[in-house]
């Protein structure tokens, strides 16, 4: 084990800098406009560092490496379909959103078709990330475990979590984009550590690229395959653009971005700047996959108690040097922090107006703010049990089951969202006929909780994760479409007679 007390030090000064921009920012914080919008003065490559720090979590940070390990490069091409829904995303829904004056994005929902829908849009988005923030927890949480197996765990969880939400309940959504910036920085310099200790220590005779060919890590035996359900190129791309629809489409934490600038071309500069950051994403999961593959099998022997979630933080802690590897493990608390701190300041809006606020008549600024604020902590407590839980039980393919829950709960929200905006006739009615069939195909296709087993004779279909959103999205949008299409025919038969 090559950890050193230096480690802590740099661990500690990354920590007290991110909770000084929280400080910093907790003076500039007058109104909820300031506190969740940024009063819309971001500069778009803050913006745009933001949204992308948001999406690369610990889950990708540390998952994706390891799934490509396994796999091959295939597992780290999903960002190519990411790039195609941003640039959906900035010519369409930017403009779109920033012409409505809501104050979260189902709000919309409530206005296009009835308030339950704007309830319901709410709730999913807020068990969706207390979800969210209690897996991507868990995985810098298994990382300090690996590196330090003296220190408890629980304890562990605890500080992580009270300094996301210290920083975030204090600073606001400023606070939250501007270390995101940082966060950035950080993660990539990270993954560059990664990549070159993994490679550096090679023997002289070894080729890179060669060996990587002879395991069919590069080109994997079925990447060119048509088959949408597999491990092959244009699965993951279509499923990397479907699985992200409900995240630019219908999620509060990217949704409230576009707004966050001063204007909507500055907005989607900020989406246009992502797309060479998602190609440096594929960049680093393939160098950081590929240098873990290469060291395990040529340098050293991986031990056999090392899971497959394990294998980049035992690397870290064993092989890079000192100072380095406590930078290293900084990236993976940069990855978690970005993203959990982004989702508690939406949580802490989609709870104070969606759910909160329309029990009032008139509910004042200042109160609206501190129910916001209260709410960061509450959702951090509650995630953060939750992560216990998965330190206690396991959770396989972190990665892969980030992706089931991405379909389960956000493909009939999304759904719900593309209906509204392209199918302009459709009411209430087809949306309520969409979303509810959406909602059972979501239930019949990954069986949560064993529920779908009271259905005599049911099987659970064989569905490669990242094709649940298609198949959810794409229920509610036909569903809707069709209910709409039957209604209007009975309608137009009815005044004929």
């Amino acid at each position: 084990m090559n950890w050193h007390w230096i480690n802590w030090v740099v661990i500690f000064i990354y920590f007290l800098g991110i909770v000084g921009i929280g400080i910093y920012f907790s003076k500039k914080n007058e109104s909820t406009s300031d506190y969740f919008r940024g009063a819309g003065k971001i500069p778009a490559w803050v913006t745009a560092c933001s949204i992308y720090a948001t999406a690369l979590s610990s889950l990708s940070f540390m998952a994706i490496p390891v799934s490509i390990f396994k796999n091959g490069w295939i597992m780290g091409m999903a960002p190519l379909g990411v790039i195609l829904m941003v640039l959906w995303s900035a010519k369409t829904f930017v403009p779109f959103f920033r012409s409505l004056e809501v104050e979260t994005a189902y709000e919309y929902l409530e206005k296009r078709f009835d308030k339950k829908f704007r309830f319901i849009g709410s709730i999913t988005f807020i068990v969706f990330h207390i979800i969210r923030i209690a897996i991507i927890l868990y995985l810098p949480i298994l990382a300090l475990t690996v590196a330090l197996p003296r220190i408890n765990p629980m304890f562990l969880v605890g500080i992580v979590g009270f300094l996301c939400v210290t920083y975030t309940s204090l600073g606001g959504i400023k606070a939250v984009v501007w270390s995101d910036a940082i966060q950035t920085i950080v993660l990539l310099f990270g993954a560059a550590i990664i990549t070159i200790s993994g490679i550096i220590k090679l023997p002289t005779d070894i080729k890179v690229f060669e060996a990587l060919n002879r395991a069919d890590k590069i080109i994997t035996p079925d990447m060119f395959s048509l088959n949408l359900a597999g491990k092959t190129l244009i699965g993951i791309i279509i499923g990397g653009f479907l699985s992200s629809i409900y995240a630019y489409v219908g999620s509060q934490d990217i949704v409230q971005r576009y707004s966050t600038t001063k204007s909507v071309e500055e907005a989607k500069k900020s989406l246009y700047m992502n797309i060479p950051l998602l190609l440096t994403s594929i960049i680093i999961f393939l160098g950081m996959g590929s240098g873990l593959y290469l060291f395990f099998t040529y340098s050293q022997t991986l031990p056999k108690n090392i899971s497959g979630n394990a294998i980049l933080p035992y690397f870290v802690v064993n092989y890079i040097p000192t100072g380095l590897s406590g930078l290293v493990i900084a990236a993976i608390f940069a990855a978690t922090q970005s993203t959990v701190s982004s989702s508690l300041n939406s949580v802490a809006i989609c709870v104070a107006a969606d759910i909160v606020k329309p029990f009032y008549k008139i509910m004042d600024d200042k109160l609206e703010l501190k129910i916001g604020k209260y709410s960061s902590w509450v959702v951090g407590s509650i995630s953060s049990v939750l992560a216990f839980r998965f330190l206690e039980v396991g959770q396989g393919d972190i990665f892969l089951y980030f992706q089931f829950i991405t379909g389960l709960l956000g493909g009939p929200i999304a759904g719900l969202f593309l209906v509204g905006i392209f199918i302009k006739k459709a009411d209430s009615k087809d949306a309520w006929m969409g979303f509810l069939i959406s909602i059972f195909v979501a239930f019949y296709i990954g069986n949560p909780m064993g529920v779908m087993d009271i259905l005599l004779g049911y099987s659970k279909p064989q569905i490669f994760e990242f094709l649940i959103s298609l198949i959810t999205i794409g229920s509610c949008i036909i569903i809707s479409w069709i209910s709409n299409k039957i209604r209007t025919y009975i309608k137009l038969d009815i005044v004929r007679s």
